[in-house]
């Protein structure tokens, strides 16, 4: 390889490792507000899910449609991936465990997808899944207005008897280096879907009964709250979601920065073992002519 071309790619090296460095800042700077948003937004959720799982024990005297198990085996799942790549194994660690789950509730039940997130779109439109719904453009922090355009259409859905069960797959954010896969049963509503929820679980809290005085009714009570609750469910994981695609992406920079770094490295050094070899090749050129001349 000549010199020239061992500079242009040492060149075009350093410019991706400029471009992956830049994408790191950037991916740092989202991940620590969204961990932030996300993080905050845990202790309502987790309460909210707490209440609903204590009261449990009073929805098995209720004839409620969003906690009784219906006959029919449509089911609706929910996938959500990133609009965006460049984030690692993020989307293939969700978009393999859903399908994989899938698979698996396809050999009793007729599936339906909702993917939320491009990369989840073009996934499913690839495998040839039927989706009648789709949703992205969430943002990198999520709105609540935004995931309550999701939740409406699946709690419509849902009364309407169009679908049995809903599902919801999204990744759960554990720390800045690790990231898990999760599924969770939106509908109808269980307690064991509430304690999967719930980050941090009590035994106190799951073996303690208490019986709460409702007025007018709990029937009226949880017709009323768990569709805010589904929506809040939703809000969260995509909050979750987002914080674990910008940590995925920070890391993904981070590893192909320094991917780039080494590569500079043995580029410089093949360079110089050139040049020291076309300088040694020149001075035996000189010589061998000069003996000549003499």
């Amino acid at each position: 390889m000549e010199l020239k071309e061992i500079k242009r790619e040492i060149d075009s090296v350093r410019n991706i490792w400029k471009l992956t460095g830049a994408l790191e800042t950037l991916s740092a700077l989202k991940m620590k507000k969204s961990q932030k948003i996300a993080l905050l937004s845990r202790p309502f959720a987790e309460k909210t899910a707490e209440i609903l799982e204590k009261l449990e024990f009073n929805l098995n005297e209720i004839q409620s449609v969003f906690v009784k198990k219906r006959e029919g085996n449509k089911v609706l799942i929910l996938v959500l991936a990133s609009d965006r790549g460049f984030c690692g194994s993020f989307n293939q660690n969700i978009l393999r465990f859903a399908e994989k789950e899938i698979q698996e509730l396809k050999k009793e039940k007729e599936v339906e997808i909702l993917p939320i997130g491009k990369k989840a779109i073009t996934f499913f439109k690839k495998k040839g899944y039927n989706s009648r719904f789709n949703f992205f453009g969430l943002g990198d922090y999520g709105e609540l207005e935004d995931v309550k355009k999701v939740s409406d259409l699946l709690v419509k859905n849902y009364l309407e008897d169009n679908f049995q069960e809903v599902y919801f797959f999204y990744t759960d954010f554990i720390s800045t280096f690790y990231q898990k896969p999760k599924k969770i049963r939106l509908l109808p509503l269980e307690r064991e879907s509430l304690k999967e929820f719930l980050k941090e679980k009590k035994s106190e809290t799951l073996e303690e009964k208490i019986n709460f005085l409702i007025e007018p009714s709990i029937a009226l009570l949880v017709d009323e709250i768990v569709p805010q609750m589904i929506e809040y469910l939703i809000y969260q994981a995509i909050l979750e979601a987002n914080a674990s695609e910008h940590s995925a992406r920070m890391m993904a920079m981070r590893n192909a920065s320094e991917n780039a770094k080494e590569k500079v490295g043995e580029l410089n050094l093949h360079y110089n073992k050139a040049r020291q070899e076309q300088i040694t090749k020149e001075v035996c050129e000189v010589s061998s002519a000069k003996e000549v001349l003499d």
